[in-house]
């Protein structure tokens, strides 16, 4: 069997060695250069050339401060000093048309630092496609909070307040909504709090088809909860039939029967739980389950009428409120059952909504993953 050679009398190994590496630093598409201890260009690659704007003959013996910018400068003296590496340094080329990531490494012989070996990768598409990602989450978010109300109205008999927090942990902002509006029939508004399956424009065009959608149905003569979501549900199917679902909880709202608080007639679609805070202190919750929206043609949804004396409340929230911490350290829903329980019991719906928000920074600690929405119904006397 014929063996590759491993030198020969006119090819000695090193000489081939070094003529790899030639060719290897000559043909590179990244760019390289060879600085000495007194960071004076030894060597440059015809690819660090086009990065620094000069011909590769211009290079040698040339002082670095002559054609890098002060921070690389900075980089190679601490190289240079210390023999510290220095990596990804964000480097603008020559015209700045172009980015690039520059990594320094010293170069030893006999224990010492004699010069500084620099790679400069272009990455300047992968700067223009962070760029574009944060210009469709800005934009995003800007179209999320839109949706939100600017204000909650004035509702006879009841304490409102509310939060809404973008995820800033994540590449893309998610789908929580709430709603406060009056409807047709006297002393009544309609509640609502969701969460659309999904992220960054399509989560934000689903917001916006549950919300108007259910804002139309609601003018609607006799039109209950449970039918407004029903027609959500009709209104996801027809134009999304991907699988992508819509939680939530939709409440009417008005003066319970001897006017002595209010009265909640309350449908659940797969959401997690409102919690209602009774005056002796207990959170129980309220509402059901129901099924998600968007996935079957005829979901099983339920109403529930709750009936809230004076100081009590109901705590509507997204799965972001509960899944704050997680996985290690998750709120849950029985983690905000003990914030509830905590509050004095003349708690205004602001101050709980305060507290709720303390807590979910605290378990989350960094960035939130995802959007934190909440709404509290809290009754007053009328």
């Amino acid at each position: 069997m014929a063996r590759m050679p491993t030198e020969s009398p006119d090819q000695p190994l090193d000489a081939s060695a070094a003529s790899i590496l030639d060719t290897v630093f000559e043909g590179a598409d990244f760019g390289i250069a060879v600085w000495d201890s007194d960071l004076r260009f030894v060597r440059v690659n015809p690819a660090f050339a086009g990065f620094s704007g000069l011909p590769v003959s211009q290079h040698p013996g040339r002082k670095a401060e002559a054609v890098v910018g002060e921070e690389v400068l900075s980089a190679l003296r601490t190289v240079a000093g210390s023999g510290q590496v220095q990596r990804g340094l964000g480097v603008p080329a020559a015209g700045g048309d172009r980015s690039f990531e520059g990594s320094y490494f010293p170069v030893h012989e006999s224990g010492r630092v004699v010069g500084v070996l620099g790679v400069h990768i272009d990455v300047t598409e992968q700067v223009r496609a962070r760029a574009a990602a944060a210009d469709e989450r800005r934009l995003v978010t800007q179209l999320q909070v839109s949706l939100m109300p600017d204000s909650l109205p004035a509702v006879p008999g009841a304490d409102l307040a509310s939060c809404f927090k973008p995820a800033t942990g994540g590449s893309e902002v998610s789908g929580d909504f709430f709603d406060v509006f009056r409807l047709g029939r006297p002393e009544c508004w309609m509640v609502v709090i969701g969460d659309v399956c999904g992220k960054g424009a399509e989560a934000a065009a689903l917001t916006a088809l549950a919300r108007y959608t259910l804002r139309a149905a609601a003018i609607q003569e006799g039109a209950e909860p449970a039918e407004l979501l029903s027609q959500l549900n009709e209104a996801i199917l027809r134009q999304h039939r991907d699988m992508r679902f819509v939680t939530g909880v939709c409440a009417f709202l008005e003066a319970s029967e001897d006017a002595d608080g209010l009265r909640l007639t309350m449908c659940v679609a797969g959401h997690p739980p409102p919690l209602r805070v009774g005056g002796d202190g207990v959170i129980s919750r309220v509402g059901g389950s129901g099924v998600l929206l968007g996935i079957w043609d005829d979901p099983s949804l339920s109403e529930e009428m709750v009936e809230l004396r004076p100081g009590e409340k109901i705590v509507l929230y997204t799965d972001g409120v509960i899944e704050a911490g997680a996985p290690a350290n998750e709120l849950g829903v029985d983690g905000l059952t003990e914030v509830l329980a905590g509050l004095p019991a003349d708690s205004t719906a602001a101050q709980t909504v305060s507290a709720v928000e303390a807590a979910v920074q605290d378990r989350g600690g960094g960035p939130a993953r995802d959007d934190v929405a909440m709404l509290v119904v809290s009754a007053s006397a009328i």
